[in-house]
């Protein structure tokens, strides 16, 4: 019984609501107003959910951007490494060759290379047949030199303490940090840096063996001894002694591609002295 009375209230209220309700009568936003001032509701506090999150969005964004400018500018390194004995042919991304002897590093960083500059890093020994550029520099870094070209072809030398520059072709800027001063190299020309002198020096001497690790040709013209082992060992990656004593023997001699046994029998026999490697070496 309760029920039906519950029931026919509610339904003359809806008549009555339905006789009296007009389209467009309603102020939604009013009726927030009033309902949000009698119950002490601020707007602020939507515009400052508005805000809080409109800044997390914004530090989200941040973020994201500082992690791709972040990643962009990591390096890239691509690295090659030769052991003893072993030779090895590297192209470059802008087709520049470089021939690395054993023992040697190469590294460079893929992502810069080729933008402004072109540099490489390295240790050990090579021979470098840079493609020309002239609106991008080519530059080999050592552990305390540069050398700078625009297209040439021409070897570094880098020992404990000691780089050596040879130049083929063209020339190059070899440079050792601010101090001495730079020095341009041409066709022909060497010049090394010593980390005890602290100075460039020209050298004068001329090296046909500069290039033998790649040649396999070794080249010797009235070359006193003491210069024919220093050859042989940085070739043969040995070390000779001489068990005669022959201080004013001068050697004259060609040999190429020959196994040190067979280069040492000539050189005895030749020169009447006796060379021998190293057992332990």
């Amino acid at each position: 019984m309760m029920n039906n009375e519950q029931d026919d209230r509610f339904e003359k209220r809806l008549r009555f609501v339905a006789r009296r309700y007009k389209e467009g009568s309603l102020d939604e936003d009013k009726a927030w107003e009033r309902f949000a001032s009698r119950q002490g509701i601020r707007h602020q506090v939507a515009f400052r959910r508005y805000w809080m999150a409109a800044a997390s969005v914004m530090l989200l964004l941040i973020g994201f951007g500082t992690f791709y400018m972040k990643e962009r500018n990591n390096p890239e390194w691509v690295s090659v490494v030769t052991v003893s004995g072993q030779l090895k042919d590297v192209y470059l991304p802008d087709s520049t060759l470089v021939s690395m002897a054993g023992n040697s590093t190469l590294r460079y960083d893929v992502k810069k290379y080729g933008k402004e500059r072109r540099v490489v890093e390295m240790t050990g020994k090579a021979f470098f047949q840079v493609k020309r550029n002239e609106a991008r520099p080519f530059s080999v870094h050592t552990a305390m030199t540069e050398v700078t070209v625009l297209g040439t072809s021409f070897q570094i030398s880098e020992q404990p303490g000691m780089t050596e520059v040879d130049v083929v072709t063209g020339k190059v800027r070899f440079a050792a940090g601010k101090e001495p001063e730079p020095v341009i190299l041409t066709a022909g020309m060497s010049a090394s840096y010593s980390n005890e002198k602290k100075e460039i020096d020209i050298l004068k001497e001329e090296n046909p063996n500069h290039l033998s690790w790649k040649t396999k040709q070794l080249r010797f013209n009235d070359t006193p001894l003491e210069k024919v082992i220093r050859d042989l060992n940085e070739y043969y990656q040995v070390e000779i002694t001489n068990k005669v004593d022959s201080p004013d023997s001068r050697l004259t001699a060609t040999f190429n591609d020959l196994p040190l046994d067979e280069v040492l029998l000539v050189i005895n026999q030749t020169l009447d002295i006796r060379l021998v490697p190293r057992k332990d070496k």
